[in-house]
């Protein structure tokens, strides 16, 4: 059977150093971090002595109930908030992956892709590992244990055999250990607060615990928290930073800072920049909730055209991207977003949203605002074209299945039911965001090494 790598794309993971109780903290973090996984969630805790896990699919309330989280006694947690790629909601590779090995018990967390996965997953398989699924925490697990001394060189040793865009927390029974993957795609900050330290994807997981952001993570940089010390050792010369610029279209919450920029701050910017070559007259601006409310208000703004609400969000509906077959988008996305007829009837709309990937979704929400009763319906986009795929763990699209590939713009009118569209361009959007921000997805610029990720997409 062909190996393929398995994506935790989005997914968002967290770590807790020296809280009295580490498993409440890690609860409330993720909490915050929900919107970068629904599929599945769990929290590792550890008391000094032993490391255990509970873990399962589905929403956090819905996984780990206060009565569990009693069980987790300890002052170092580990957890992660995952969204499963299509066809993968297995347990199996739902994350902390635990260890029980006579060297002692560790759990750990990733995020992002390691591009020679299967590689090496393949090379383990012959000496004889048995592998339970198919994630990139497993992999990790399987390699500290073949490496030898301490727990640093071993981390050293597998740091030494991947590549690509990673980054990972490790949970033992006294220490933590934080990595950031050498080119900082993902992002990955620190914080502080009267309890300890935490390490998270976003930090918007640290206003809820009370604590203050401190730094990102430098890319390439091991933290190891001891019981004894500190130490930052720089494992892998550090590329230039290249921090995903989809984290500031889509991914993060507004409220989170990611390479020195609040999102909701780079989101406003888009939308001024986006407005600032409109040239159609519409009764009202609206925006797609909640990615794209910044740039939809800034738009309106600038454009001089009122704001409206004219989409209702159901929050207790997960994301409709990942669904694994079309008839499921569509169903997810009719409960997920209700248009409010009263708002849009006989109206011409601009709708600003955040980003066109395949089209599936944009094409529904022009068929919800019509079906209210909007007179037109002009497409807006916060970002530029997506023409390229992601190759280091963000978005799995294949190039023949993006919009940008596919169509012109007049095809994407016509296929999405709109009377105009227009994206941002790539050069007004470079001015919004840090001049460190990696662009791959839209100019097709890769900076890491993809390996075994770029024969399979060629396959």
């Amino acid at each position: 059977m062909k190996q393929t790598n398995v994506i935790q794309d989005s997914s968002g993971i967290l770590g807790i150093f020296g809280s009295e109780n580490a498993a409440n903290s890690a609860y409330y973090g993720l909490h915050a971090m929900q919107h970068r996984g629904q599929d599945g969630v769990g929290i590792a805790v550890s008391n000094g002595e032993t490391v255990s896990c509970i873990k399962g699919l589905g929403l956090l309330s819905e996984t780990i109930s206060s009565a569990s989280l009693q069980d987790l006694k300890g002052s170092i947690a580990i957890g992660q908030v995952r969204m499963a790629t299509t066809g993968d909601s297995q347990l199996e590779n739902v994350q902390p992956i635990m260890v029980r090995a006579h060297q002692g018990h560790f759990a750990i967390v990733t995020s992002g892709m390691i591009t020679n996965a299967i590689t090496l997953r393949n090379q383990l398989e012959e000496e004889g590992l048995i592998f339970q699924g198919t994630s990139d925490a497993e992999l990790i697990a399987h390699l500290i244990q073949i490496h030898p001394g301490k727990f640093v060189d071993k981390i050293r040793g597998v740091v030494q055999m991947i590549e690509g865009a990673y980054n990972f927390m490790i949970a033992t029974r006294d220490s933590l250990y934080v990595m950031r993957d050498p080119y900082g795609i993902h992002p990955l900050s620190m914080g502080k607060s009267e309890q300890g330290s935490i390490f998270s994807s976003e930090t918007c997981s640290f206003g809820i615990l009370g604590a203050h952001f401190e730094r990102e993570v430098n890319p390439g940089e091991l933290l190891c928290l001891c019981p004894d010390k500190v130490e930052s050792i720089q494992l892998v010369p550090a590329h230039k930073q290249t921090t995903c610029a989809m984290e500031y279209v889509y991914f993060s919450r507004p409220d989170s800072i990611v390479n020195t920029q609040t999102v909701h701050e780079v989101r406003t910017r888009c939308g001024e920049a986006l407005a600032r070559q409109e040239d159609v007259q519409a009764d009202m601006v609206i925006g797609v909730p909640d990615t794209a409310t910044s740039a939809a208000v800034a738009f309106a703004r600038i454009s001089g055209m009122p704001y409206e609400i004219g989409l209702m969000k159901n929050r207790y509906i997960g994301s409709t991207f990942i669904r694994p077959t079309k008839q499921q988008r569509q169903e997810g996305m009719r409960v997920r977003l209700n248009a409010i007829s009263s708002v849009l009837k006989g109206k011409r709309v601009i709708l600003v949203d955040d980003s066109i990937v395949k089209g599936s979704t944009a094409k529904r929400l022009s068929v919800l605002l019509k079906e209210a009763g909007a007179k037109e319906v002009h497409l807006r986009i916060a970002s530029p074209k997506i023409s390229y795929p992601c190759l280091y763990g963000t978005e799995r699209t294949r190039q023949e299945e993006l919009a940008a590939y596919n169509y012109t713009e007049e095809e994407m009118c016509a296929l999405f039911q709109v009377e105009s569209i227009r994206f941002l361009s790539l050069e007004d959007f470079k001015k919004c965001i840090p001049d460190t921000s990696c662009l791959a997805c839209f100019n097709g610029n890769y900076s890491a090494k993809l390996c075994d990720y770029i024969k399979e997409i060629k396959e």
